[in-house]
């Protein structure tokens, strides 16, 4: 599942990395490995023809020439991603493979596999552009409807876009919490039930969570110590799951309360496990007034080893159809020029129910917080678990 807890495979991948470091037709720029900012498909390829010139029939001939799209980040069971996939390969006969990463991973595995490429594109926590765009491992490529994408939501040259936005919420199991459904974060502290943060040191959702749990107690993006002392608290008193509560773990009912998801994911996951198991009880809620909604983005990697199977899924995870299969999953679609059939509009929270969240606007104050979480999680919580 995404965003799970860095295995000893991810954290040996960071550690390489931190030392190499020490829509229509097209119309986009790439990088090269020399360092262009643009212009080229991925000199990995051979194929020099500037993306921004090809119509999109040259662009589907390439991109089904190359017949593989790879990303990571993506599995099927996250934001609907399995239906755009087969939708994808079914439209261009393009295989689609996804290797599930978290954000962090995501972007240490471009850089590390810069001279041997594997990877297209992925998505991550939008914190996660900027250090992408730090770490120069991004080609830039303007999908034919970039003027329906709002500015914060994408890069000038197109190096990034967040396709859809998501709010922090709890998922409980309501069997093992006494039947309690926490609605605040103050409910939470009053629980005597585990609590799942997750991934917090490599996980944007999981850094979400502590964010939101941190303005709930008197911080935000300037102090995000209010939410590391909450979980201090909770790992003193035994209540914080060292699992990441991943889907087939909440399905089996081991998973209590699990903090560190979004909306759509806590809401897609309750629909599904309910519907295949009614004997077992989930309910999903947004904390009160502490909320963070942020959105996720695709890095299109410097280096792309397809960049034309590349240029073409960016299109259509961006066209009216892959926006709507966003929504299918209760993702809020970033495109507000798309009209959700009604049945997808019809299931989709009410806006109500988001008064009063943070809307993500400033990256470099985000991805800050962010950082600042990783590194406090890592010196001050973690030692508590163990």
């Amino acid at each position: 599942m995404k965003h799970r807890r860095i295995t000893q495979t991810s954290a040996l991948l960071l550690a390489a990395v931190m030392l190499l470091s020490a829509c229509g037709g097209g119309s986009g720029a790439s990088g090269s490995s020399g360092g262009s900012s643009g212009g080229s498909a991925s000199a990995s390829s051979g194929e020099t023809k500037d993306l921004n010139s090809m119509t999109m029939d040259e662009l589907i001939a390439a991109a089904q020439e190359e017949g593989t799209l790879e990303t990571t980040g993506m599995p099927d069971d996250w934001a609907n991603w399995g239906e755009s996939w087969a939708s994808y390969t079914e439209k261009y006969g393009i295989q689609h493979y996804d290797t599930d990463l978290a954000s962090a991973e995501t972007v240490a595995i471009f850089e590390a596999e810069k001279d041997s490429p594997t990877k297209d594109f992925g998505d991550v926590g939008q914190a996660f552009t900027l250090t992408a765009e730090q770490k120069d491992i991004l080609q830039g490529y303007k999908v034919s409807c970039w003027d329906s994408i709002p500015d914060w939501a994408k890069d000038e040259d197109g190096k990034w876009y967040v396709t859809y936005t998501g709010t922090n919420a709890f998922l409980v199991n309501t069997d093992l919490t006494g039947g309690q459904v926490p609605q605040s974060w103050e409910d939470i502290r009053n629980g005597d039930y585990l609590v799942s943060f997750g991934n917090v040191v490599g996980g944007a959702s999981s850094q979400v969570a502590v964010l939101s749990c941190a303005i709930a107690n008197g911080g935000g993006l300037d102090n995000v110590q209010p939410g590391i002392d909450f979980c201090k608290e909770l790992a003193k008193a035994g209540r914080l799951d060292p699992t990441d509560a991943t889907y087939d773990l909440v399905a089996t009912g081991d998973v209590a309360c699990m903090v560190n998801r979004y909306d759509f994911q806590c809401l897609s996951w309750r629909d599904e496990i309910t519907a295949a198991n009614p004997n077992m009880h989930l309910e999903a809620a947004i904390p009160t007034g502490s909320s963070v909604t942020s959105g996720y983005a695709l890095l299109l990697n410097k280096w792309a080893p397809h960049p034309h199977a590349m240029a073409l899924g960016i299109e259509y995870l961006l066209s009216e159809q892959g926006q709507i299969e966003r929504a299918k999953s209760y993702a809020r679609p970033i495109r507000s020029d798309i009209e959700l059939p009604q049945e997808v509009a019809d299931k989709m929270l009410p806006d109500s129910v988001y008064e009063g969240t943070l809307e993500i606007s400033d990256v470099e104050a985000f991805a800050a917080a962010c950082s600042q979480i990783a590194q406090l999680w890592e010196e001050e919580v973690l030692p508590l678990m163990s």
